[in-house]
């Protein structure tokens, strides 16, 4: 979500409560857990949990935050961070889980473009300091971004879309996308980018903001019936947005529409839910058009700070 009203770009430089931070979990009903105190809990909660093996444990932390960690045979766990958006903006319908200095694990940061909900300089250069080994990824338009942000030029990875990376036990491949447009120099690259992770065998896509286009149905065709998970944009996009140079994302039936494309283990609707009235959208619009088009395709819809576990063999 770009520039945006002024309200919903600027950061609130405190923090969010950590003294809230009280009762920590409770189970939810929706197969996972739920961190229903933000603060302090929630990120020592990531950094304590240890998937077990042969699968993927999945935070969902709003808009299109999400924390992914994976554990290998012999319990070594690595830790990615997506789109980080830890800023106590007021405009936020729901305060972050954590302050960034409070995140204990992470090992990658995955950033998919430089819209301030995706590459926020407070959550960014705070991670960069209370994780001093995490390597932040992104597209080469936000290197500048970053280091200004305060992250160290040699933890700052900016991979073309396609190409491979290694990080730890992951392979990590950009991949273009079109945010209402694709927006391609060959100087620079790709300016909006998704991200497909691998790592011990499982397989996952985090599709940063995006429209349906023929390029990004072409960088994802080798992954089709091969991911456990996709984590999709829904919350579309409108004439009177993009006026205020709001750039749109799928429509929840787009959404729906590449999920039964990609035929993943499982996919994940986001970017929904946290700027109520002006960027939102009703996940249950998309639960509804997929039972009625496709009912076999398997999904779920994420609280703020609930964990899902991920792992099996691909649907195909």
């Amino acid at each position: 979500m770009p520039n945006a009203p002024a309200a919903i770009q600027t950061p609130d430089a405190a923090g969010p409560d950590v003294a809230a931070a009280a009762a920590a979990f409770h189970r939810s009903p929706v197969r996972g857990r739920v961190a229903r105190a933000s603060g302090e809990a929630f990120a020592q909660s990531v950094a304590a949990y240890l998937p077990p093996p042969g699968t993927l444990a999945v935070w969902y932390l709003g808009q299109e935050s999400v924390v992914w960690k994976i554990a290998g045979p012999d319990g070594t766990a690595s830790t990615i961070w997506i789109d980080p958006y830890l800023s106590a903006n007021p405009a936020r319908r729901y305060p972050p889980l954590c302050a960034p200095e409070e995140v204990r694990a992470a090992d990658v940061v995955l950033i998919s473009h430089e819209h301030l909900d995706h590459l926020d300089p407070f959550s960014c250069a705070g991670i960069a300091r209370s994780c001093p080994s995490a390597v932040f990824v992104a597209p080469p338009v936000c290197r500048p971004l970053l280091l200004d942000a305060g992250v160290p030029a040699e933890r700052v990875r900016t991979p073309r879309t396609g190409e491979p990376l290694g990080l730890g036990p992951w392979e990590i491949v950009s991949v273009p996308c079109a945010h209402e447009e694709v927006d391609f120099d060959p100087g620079r690259g790709h300016r909006w980018t998704g991200y497909v992770a691998t790592a011990h065998g499982l397989a996952c896509y985090h599709a940063g903001d995006s429209v349906a286009c023929d390029e990004l149905l072409a960088a994802l065709r080798p992954w089709i019936g091969r991911l456990h998970l996709a984590m999709l944009p829904i919350n579309g996009r409108d004439y009177f947005r993009r006026r205020e140079n709001c750039l749109g994302n799928f429509t929840f039936r787009e959404a729906a529409e590449i999920a039964a494309r990609l035929d993943a283990s499982l996919t994940v609707p986001m970017h929904y839910d946290l700027f109520h009235g002006y960027n939102d959208e009703r996940p249950a619009h998309f639960v509804d058009y997929v039972y009625d088009k496709t009912p076999y395709l398997p999904i779920a819809v994420m609280a703020p700070g609930q964990r899902l576990l991920v792992g099996g063999q691909p649907r195909t």
